[in-house]
């Protein structure tokens, strides 16, 4: 094996030799993360190749396990720490009625049916529920990745996926939790004192977190000095994982989470992700490669078939069982398949859990290899998997649009029948209202769709909004719209909002493919309806201009207009000058047929 050293007859002290392996791992992750990028893969893979390459199984120079995973236990800490405080109890709360049970209900098939496979294949009871529970875990940061480059935040799927997600990376405080006490002989004793000092010590980080830790803050902030708050940032979590491991004998892991969570909760939490998270990004980087460093890919070549069984599992029973508990749960067809495409995947809070089941001793490392290797195979195959999803939902959407009694988007009887019920200013509808009023019927009532309802309202035309959000709905409902829940893509519900009468169609959704499934049924239902649409990207903007939609706004391009009409403006730019240059930016962004310049 190469040795930099050997080459050039250098006696490398104990300091210079870590500083070349600090080098050789931040250089072969840079290396690395680049190609993933330019493949469109996720940055991890890149990092996590970079280990295997730089790693003692393969050839070339070989970088120090043990040095750079020192600074990797950093990385886990500033990791954990920072979802301790993006953490939110309020969004989690939004989605809760989806998430939780689902979620929930996802980790334990996906758990019980990868243990029971393990155990099958002949692996120890323990060992075989490790590696269930790291199956059960999907990345929160390629779920976030998928989202944010689809534009998918704000969907159905999207809200659901990023709640789901949330519930699993509390799991996995749980597991490692549940870690210690399954290395020993008795498990259930142990199990117990591990949760009982867990929540001693989370009734103390309470009491210390919400009693001293915002008034220590706040002093240091009134200093005005970013690196002293940065500092006060980072020894916090490092001493709150040193206490929960050295004193309270629980994982270092649990205690930079508890922290990040208390700091959550002060007015600072913002500006304390802001400081940490440069270093947060560098250290979970070096977490990574140390994680690749020790994946042997010759034995997993020797061990395919075992790969093979866990992509099984993690990519196919994880999708499928999510997709069927988000339709059980309310979501259309589509949404259901689409979260289920999100979610099959294992991500790097598994990479966590193998690592302490590894050095417990509840996993070998062949087991530990399999798990990794599972990990990258399945984010790899993660842009493959959506684009199924995506062609599943389009064979979906043509059989929901044929005549007959199955329509995969009703929602199930549950939800009919608070459909019923939350549809109260439906009655407005009848011919005493005057309903002969010109209508406008507007499709998703979020920030978009309540600045539209207002300028309606506000102008005395009748205003007709469908959402399935509750609490959206009745903000409108008291601005004096007429209200209906349900999917607005669902020709059932389509056919209820009166659009053969309705004057205009707003379609103010964030989902590009319920925005599209919505704007073709309307079509078939009215095809000379006048509309309007949301947009996002040059891709939605060709496809519902296909369809015949006219009218498009693209909320970012629209904000970026009139940054550039004011800057202009206070050059001195005006009248058909000014006008001129918009209109050739709007050209550039929604074509000929855009939206023309104000």
């Amino acid at each position: 094996m190469f040795d930099p050293s050997e080459l050039f007859a250098l006696e490398l002290t104990e300091q210079l030799r870590f500083i070349l392996e600090l080098g050789a791992a931040v250089a072969a992750a840079l290396v690395g993360g680049a190609i993933a990028v330019r493949l469109r893969q996720p940055v991890i893979i890149g990092y996590l190749l970079a280990g295997v390459a730089i790693g003692p199984f393969t050839p070339g120079f070989v970088g120090d396990v043990e040095s750079i995973a020192v600074l990797a236990e950093v990385g886990v800490i500033l990791l954990l720490f920072a979802l301790g405080v993006e953490f939110s109890i309020k969004d989690l709360r939004a989605v809760s009625r989806m998430a939780v049970p689902g979620a929930v209900a996802q980790i334990a098939v996906v758990l019980v049916t990868g243990g029971a496979v393990m155990v099958g294949l002949g692996f120890e009871m323990r060992e075989a529920l490790v590696v269930g529970a790291c199956l059960s875990i999907s990345s929160t940061l390629v779920v976030l990745k998928s989202l944010v480059d689809r534009g998918e935040l704000d969907s159905l799927h999207g809200r659901a996926a990023i709640g789901w997600a949330v519930v699993q990376d509390i799991a996995t405080i749980v597991f490692i939790v549940a870690l210690p006490p399954a290395a020993g002989g008795d498990i259930l004793l142990p199990f117990v004192a591990a949760m009982a000092k867990a929540a001693l010590f989370l009734v103390l980080a309470f009491v210390v977190g919400t009693r001293l830790l915002p008034w220590v803050f706040a002093q240091v902030a009134r200093l005005g000095s970013s690196e002293l708050f940065l500092l006060m940032v980072v020894a916090t979590a490092l001493l709150t994982a040193f206490v929960s491991s050295a004193i309270f004998g629980l994982s270092l892991a649990l205690g930079a989470f508890v922290a990040g969570l208390l700091i959550s909760e002060s007015e600072l939490s913002h500006q304390a992700a802001a400081e940490v998270t440069p270093f947060r990004d560098l250290f979970a980087v070096l977490f990574f490669v140390s994680v690749g460093m020790l994946v042997d890919p010759a034995a997993l070549v020797a061990d395919a078939g075992l790969v093979a069984v866990l992509i099984v599992i993690a990519v196919g029973v994880k999708g499928v069982v999510t997709a069927i508990l988000g339709r059980g749960l309310g979501l259309p067809s589509r949404s259901a398949i689409l979260l289920g495409s999100l979610m099959a995947q294992v991500g790097e809070f598994s990479f966590i859990l193998a690592s302490d089941g590894r050095e417990l001793g509840l996993l070998s490392a062949q087991t530990y290899n399999l798990v990794l290797g599972t990990a990258v195979v399945s984010i790899l195959m993660s842009p493959f998997v959506a684009r199924l999803a995506s062609r599943l939902v389009g064979w979906v959407a043509q059989r929901a649009s044929m005549p007959t009694t199955e329509d995969l988007g009703i929602d199930p009887p549950s939800e009919r029948r608070r459909t019923a019920e939350l549809s109260r200013t439906e009655a407005a509808r009848h011919e005493h209202d005057g309903s002969s009023r010109p209508t406008v019927v507007v499709l998703g009532a979020g920030r978009v769709g309540r600045v539209v309802v207002n300028a309606v309202l506000a102008r005395g035309f009748r205003c007709v909004v469908v959402d399935r959000d509750v609490k959206r709905l009745e903000a409108v409902g008291q601005l004096g719209a007429t209200t209906l829940y349900g999917d607005a893509a669902n020709p059932e519900i389509l056919k209820r909002v009166g659009l053969e009468q309705a004057r205009v169609l707003v379609v103010a959704i964030g989902d590009a493919l319920t925005a599209r499934l919505a704007t073709e049924r309307a079509l078939q239902i009215n095809p000379g309806l006048s509309m309007a649409s949301r947009v996002r990207g040059g891709s939605q903007i060709e496809v519902l201009r296909q369809l015949g939609v006219r009218r498009l706004a693209d909320p970012e391009a629209e904000a970026a207009f009139e940054l550039a009409r004011h800057a202009l403006q206070r050059m001195g730019v005006s009248g058909p000058e000014l006008s001129a240059i918009l209109t050739g930016l709007r050209r550039d962004v929604y074509g000929r047929g855009g939206p023309p310049s104000v």
